[in-house]
């Protein structure tokens, strides 16, 4: 090897890796709106003091912040096909739990984890919107779901957002773990290819470069997304 750094080799291992890409984002995109959705949802019973459904979301709250994400993929991806095995001898129904891939169980461990810290995000944005918007929404003939889609939810949005873009930019770094349950994205790839050719230097300094290119451009996106939704706090200061 004459030079510590193949610049040929690098831009081939580029071309190699762009095909993982789109796998990368799959779990990342697919994960976030996951999450997002149980994050709201657990962020709205809190608030709304529901019984029952609020202490499964503190419990939940509580597990997902504190269990390290590849501890959580390992549980749900040995946990859940185990579930399904005890509902299947339990009711006779198969669940073809043999047959679901490991994307899936991917997806499931990156949602359950990011679920819940999306779950603080959404109530402390929620929060920091005056109650008397809600209150005036009420008094005008709304119901509590239409006064908080139309007032709270779209003004909570843009205090959301930055701290979203955060936590879906960590999101991308943590699909890397997927690797250790057979999902080969980015990182999985990239192990993948320096094994075989043992140029590992230049095979990861690729990878950094291709999530640092990744992470600029939906920074971009997420501030673009916020000045959109800058609307809806000039119209209620009107």
């Amino acid at each position: 090897m004459n030079n510590i750094v193949e610049f040929s080799f690098m831009w081939d291992t580029f071309i190699h890796l762009l095909q993982f890409i789109p796998v990368t984002l799959f779990l990342a995109i697919i994960s976030m709106v996951l999450a997002s959705i149980i994050g709201l949802a657990s962020a709205i019973v809190q608030l709304r003091n529901i019984p029952v459904l609020k202490q499964i979301a503190t419990v939940y709250l509580l597990i997902g912040r504190a269990v390290p994400t590849m501890v959580m993929l390992y549980i749900v991806y040995f946990g859940l096909p185990i579930l399904l095995l005890v509902f299947t001898d339990k009711t006779g129904i198969d669940t073809g739990y043999q047959h679901i891939p490991p994307m899936v169980f991917a997806i499931a461990g990156l949602t359950v984890h990011t679920g819940a810290y999306l779950a603080e995000i959404f109530r402390a944005a929620i929060l920091s919107i005056d109650k008397g918007q809600m209150e005036a929404a009420l008094s005008v003939g709304m119901t509590w779901f239409q006064g908080f889609y139309r007032i709270i939810f779209r003004q909570a949005a843009l205090v959301a957002v930055p701290l979203l873009a955060n936590q879906f930019l960590g999101l991308i770094k943590s699909t890397s773990i997927v690797f250790t349950i057979t999902v080969i994205e980015l990182l999985g790839g990239a192990k993948i290819a320096s094994v075989e050719t043992y140029r590992y230097l230049e095979t990861y300094l690729v990878v950094a470069i291709m999530y640092w290119g990744i992470s600029i451009i939906f920074e971009k996106l997420f501030l673009l997304a916020e000045q959109k939704l800058r609307i809806f706090k000039k119209e209620a200061n009107i």
